[in-house]
């Protein structure tokens, strides 16, 4: 399952961020060599770490992480902005609400791939282009190792380099390496050709609920994802009205799609005086139930 984890719904996730985190510092500090990132807690922070950072997290049935990226909203301090700045050759670095700076991509386990047949970073980015065309986002920004470069070349995105490869690091015993400032240009096409190329059927996101989700791995396509995700955005303080809600998906996956639909309403009804609050419409969160029916155990 892919895991979108913000500000709404981080303290759902605290032992999976804690657990990201010293990932992060065994695969970038221990691994790689970037001993200016080292802690003494062994826990990998950066400042782009902040309440604007959304973090995809590929996450097993026991809750181990496979593999990991960040996005960072480019209004915001960004790591092509500040640190990588002089790589940018030639054009500034991105700041702009529709470009979005993405980062810390790390893989835990080459060698794990999905029952739809993908390995974690295509599961990952197919994440992400659904979340930036659902978000608005006309753009990713990053600085992207030289390596990874020929992988998205091979895919029908328009990349665009900010600058010229460069080689960076080699200084203080850390490792050298080299790498690109780049910008992939989003939109509805771009993630419609992408996942009919690499034939990208299978749901892979999971509730953005954390540990309290009643089936947190369990696969639903973006529509019913993005609705809790967006009810959770508008309304952070009922985040039990979306745990009792998903609970319905989950009892009722034997059943029809039109009982399922039943129960949900039924349950609105009911429940409304406890949990309906101003601008939670009842028939906009049931109107794509009968998506739901697609979800595959991963």
């Amino acid at each position: 399952m892919i895991h979108i984890i913000n500000r709404h719904n981080q303290h759902l996730y605290a032992s999976v961020l804690r657990q990201m985190h010293e990932l992060r510092h065994t695969v970038f500090v221990e691994e790689k060599g970037w001993k200016t990132l080292a802690r003494d807690d062994r826990l990998e922070f950066d400042q782009f770490d902040t309440d604007e950072a959304v973090y995809f997290l590929k996450l097993d049935k026991d809750d181990k992480i496979l593999g990991g990226m960040r996005l960072v909203p480019t209004v915001q301090p960004t790591q092509l902005g500040t640190i990588f700045s002089q790589w940018c050759h030639f054009e500034a670095p991105p700041r702009s609400p529709e470009i979005w700076e993405w980062s810390r991509y790390f893989i835990v386990d080459n060698k794990y791939r999905s029952k739809a047949g993908y390995p974690v970073f295509y599961e990952l980015f197919f994440a992400i282009l659904e979340y930036a065309v659902k978000k608005g986002i006309q753009g990713l920004s990053g600085f992207l190792e030289a390596v990874t470069l020929p992988r998205l070349s091979a895919l029908p995105w328009n990349i665009r380099y900010l600058g010229n490869i460069v080689t960076y690091g080699g200084a203080n015993g850390e490792p050298e390496g080299k790498g690109a400032a780049i910008l992939v240009e989003i939109d509805r096409r771009m993630l419609r050709i992408t996942k009919r190329m690499k034939k990208m059927t299978e749901p892979y996101f999971a509730l953005p609920l954390g540990d309290r989700s009643p089936a947190p791995h369990m696969a639903y396509p973006p529509e019913v994802c993005f609705r809790f995700l967006d009810f959770l955005e508008e309304h952070p303080e009922h985040v039990d009205t979306l745990i009792a809600f998903s609970s319905l998906f989950y009892e009722q996956r034997d059943g029809t799609r039109s009982s399922l639909k039943d129960q949900a309403l039924g349950w609105v009804e009911e429940e409304q005086e406890h949990y309906l609050v101003e601008g939670f419409d009842p028939a906009a969160m049931t109107a794509n139930l009968s998506h739901t029916y697609s979800y595959r155990a991963q």
